[in-house]
Formats: C-alpha cells, sequence, structure tokens
C-alpha cells in the first residue's frame, strides 16, 4: 500500500509524527535492518490527572520535539501510545546507544511547560530484529526490555536478550500455575518464633508462606511473589493467606495456645476497597481474638502508600492489631516512616544484625532503640544468628528477637511442641 505523506490517518494529530499505522505499513517487511527503541514515559497520567488533559497533550507535544532534537537523522520517530514513542534507529549499534543514553539524561531533569517545572523520566526498551521476524514480535520484544528497565528504577535501558526473554516466558507460565496453585491449596505455612528477651519465652510467630510444586519444586516466596503482585493475584492470593493464618489461630485456640501470629501484607491489598470488609468477614467467621493478629509491611514498600491506605491501616491499629514497619534499617527514609506512618513495632533488619559488631552500626542499633522507646514502640531484630547478638541486643534492651539462633520457620505442629516446652 502506498502512503501519502499528507495522509492525516498515519500521523498523531498532536505531535504531528507518524503513528502505529504508519509503523506497521511501512516497516513490516526487512525489519532486521533497523534497531528498535520503545520509549516509555512516566508520569503523563499524574500531569493530567493534576493539570488537565489540554496541558498534558502540550507536555507530550514538548517530549516529541526533545526527541526529535535528540535523534535527529539517525532514526524515525513514531508516536506510539499515550506514553509511548518508538524510534527507528539506521544508526550502528554503538551510537544508537549513545542516543538512547542521551535521551534518558535529558529527560532526567526538569523542563518548562508554560512556566510549570515538569519531570517525567523515561525507560527504554532496546531490540535488534531478525530477519523476516515479524513487527508485531519486534515491539513485543521492545516492550519486554522496557518493562524490565523499569523494574530496576527510572531513566534506565534494556537491550533485550535470550535471557530476558526466557525469563519473560517463565514469569507467563508461572503466572497460570499461580492460579492452578491457589485453585489446589498447594500453598502452606511455615511459623518462625519471635522470642521475647524479657519473658524469655516464645509469644508469637511471624507466618512464612511456602509454595511446593510439581513442577518448580520448592519455590522462593522471592520469585512467587513478585509475580504474585506482577499479575494483580494480590487481592485473592492475600486473602487466602489470612484465612489460612485465622484458621490456625482458631485452632491453637482450641488447644489452649495463645499466640500471635503475624502476617506479611502488601500495600497492594490496602489499595483494594473491600479489604478492610473482608477482612472483618473472616474475623467474624473464625471468631479471631485481635489481640493475637500482627501485620508487618515492609520499609521500602510503603513509600508510596497514600493518604486513604494509611487511614485503613490506622482502623487496623485502633482496633488493637499490632503493626510492623518490617526490614528497618535498608529504606530511603527510615526516620520519617517512624514518625508518618501508623506503627506499634520496629523490626531491625538482618543486614544491620550481620554488621553488629562494627562500632558503627553498634551506635546505629542503640540508636534505633532508643528513639524507639522515647516513641513507645516495641522494637524486634531480626537474623540473629549467634549468642553473642543475642546478647547485645539484651544488653541494650532490645524487646524480642527472631532468627536461626532461636529457630529456623517451623511447622505448626512443631510450633506447638515448642510452645508446651516454654
Amino acid at each position: 500500500m502506498e502512503v501519502k505523506s499528507n495522509d492525516k490517518y498515519y500521523y498523531d494529530y498532536l505531535t504531528n509524527l507518524p503513528n502505529r499505522y504508519f509503523l506497521y505499513d511501512y516497516y513490516k517487511q526487512d525489519a532486521n535492518k533497523f534497531i528498535f527503541v520503545l520509549f516509555d514515559f512516566d508520569n503523563l497520567t499524574y500531569i493530567n490527572n493534576s493539570y488537565g488533559h489540554l496541558f498534558g497533550n502540550k507536555v507530550s507535544v514538548k517530549i516529541s520535539k526533545v526527541l526529535t532534537e535528540t535523534v535527529k537523522e539517525s532514526g524515525k520517530i513514531f508516536k506510539f501510545d499515550g506514553d509511548e514513542f518508538i524510534v527507528v534507529f539506521h544508526s550502528n549499534f554503538d551510537k544508537t546507544i549513545n542516543i538512547v543514553e542521551d535521551v534518558t539524561q535529558k529527560f532526567n531533569y526538569f523542563f518548562k511547560v508554560e512556566g510549570k517545572d515538569i519531570l517525567t523520566t523515561v525507560n527504554a526498551g532496546i531490540y535488534i530484529p531478525k530477519s523476516g521476524e515479524h513487527i508485531d514480535d519486534i515491539i513485543r520484544k521492545a516492550n519486554v526490555a522496557m518493562l524490565k528497565a523499569k523494574m530496576l528504577g527510572k531513566s534506565k535501558y534494556i537491550v533485550f536478550d535470550k535471557v530476558t526473554e526466557d525469563n519473560t516466558l517463565k514469569k507467563t507460565g508461572m503466572i497460570v500455575d499461580i492460579k492452578k496453585a491457589m485453585l489446589n491449596n498447594e500453598f502452606y505455612l511455615l511459623f518462625q518464633p519471635i522470642y521475647n528477651l524479657k519473658e524469655n519465652r516464645m509469644e508469637e510467630v511471624e507466618a512464612l508462606v511456602r509454595w511446593k510444586n510439581k513442577k518448580y519444586g520448592d519455590i522462593s516466596p522471592s520469585q512467587f511473589i513478585a509475580v504474585i503482585e506482577e499479575s494483580g493475584f494480590i487481592k485473592e492470593f492475600g486473602i487466602l493467606v489470612i484465612e489460612d493464618v485465622f484458621k490456625q489461630i482458631n485452632y491453637w485456640q482450641n488447644r489452649g495456645i495463645a499466640l500471635k501470629v503475624n502476617i506479611n501484607v502488601s500495600p497492594l491489598q490496602l489499595k483494594e476497597d473491600d479489604f478492610l470488609f473482608k477482612f472483618e468477614q473472616l474475623i467474624s467467621k473464625y471468631n479471631t481474638a485481635l489481640n493475637l493478629v500482627g501485620m508487618e509491611f515492609t520499609e521500602t514498600q510503603i513509600l508510596n502508600i497514600n493518604k486513604q491506605e494509611i487511614n485503613k491501616i490506622k482502623e487496623l491499629l485502633r482496633r488493637g492489631i499490632k503493626i510492623s514497619l518490617d526490614d528497618f534499617g535498608v529504606g530511603y527514609s527510615s526516620l520519617i516512616n517512624m514518625i508518618e506512618f501508623p506503627i506499634s513495632t520496629i523490626k531491625i533488619d538482618k543486614s544491620l544484625i550481620d554488621r553488629i559488631n562494627e562500632n558503627k552500626v553498634k551506635t546505629l542499633i542503640k540508636g534505633i532503640l532508643h528513639i524507639s522507646k522515647e516513641m513507645n514502640y516495641e522494637v524486634i531484630a531480626e537474623g540473629v544468628e549467634t549468642k553473642e547478638q543475642l546478647g547485645m541486643l539484651k544488653e541494650w534492651g532490645c524487646d524480642k528477637i527472631q532468627g536461626y539462633y532461636i529457630s529456623k520457620p517451623k511447622t505448626s505442629k512443631e510450633i506447638e511442641l515448642m510452645f508446651n516446652n516454654n
């Protein structure tokens, strides 16, 4: 099909750049002669919501101008989607990388639109097509590389390779298997004891989700939890875990075992409008004593939490549920989190406990313990593995410890035996 240069169907009405239809018609053949780069710009939705779509359109026009000035004659720019541009480079690989780096650097700073300072960082996925490869596959692979770059942070780029493709296919397959695993009850709980240094006994545990699958074997939570969050299954999965914990608390209560159980909760669960409602339903169903329930939120996960979600946590805290700030000491703004985030407990991260013999780390841990005491927060030290670490923490007034020195994660029956031998 011959495309006329003035055919409006093939051009974006805002930027006047060729659009996706132009891209498909002109580059569905001989795509292997080019390098495809997909640029994804952040914050455009936020800008539209804050200043309106007319202003957001002007930002898109500004972005297109900066791209055009940077790419020049080295490639052809296409307005692909709302916040995405594709550049088809004719230049060699090294020059393409230099231009991509130049683009990411330029958009890592403020620029002005109608007198307002605007920041919209960009991530890029790069793909070198193979001979005869369909353009849909080319764009898909560039997009996969871009998403991987986005996971690494702002202003990053990734070149698509076989490892990236294999990991993507594995993750896609795992999404299906996770859904099956939830239906087939393949997930199960272990419990790691938390030891009270003042009472010299175990009074609570942390519930840890595990998955054993015929295809994958034993899978680390660091692998499947991330996939569950990305796939949108976290609402269903989170409620499933909470229900299993409530069942266990109820079972232990009927056997005279009063153990508080801490549940790891993703902030994504709080975004669900019916989270508190579902939670209340399970409390009523299992007649769960709220003083036996704790929730843990990792410090790095709460950085982007909004006021509405914080209010939900305050409501849980008001009802008597203990709220812990997990992995404390490795986030970006630990001290301010002690003020802004509604909590009852600080859990010092294992990475600090591992270095407890270093003078600066000793001072830091002592400082955390002192500040927490002044703010009426309980402190749990995670990852305690030696008698020496235990001794120092006890001497400095730490409330509780958790780690292999006390116990590895155990089954519910093993916890019962341990509790009865307290």
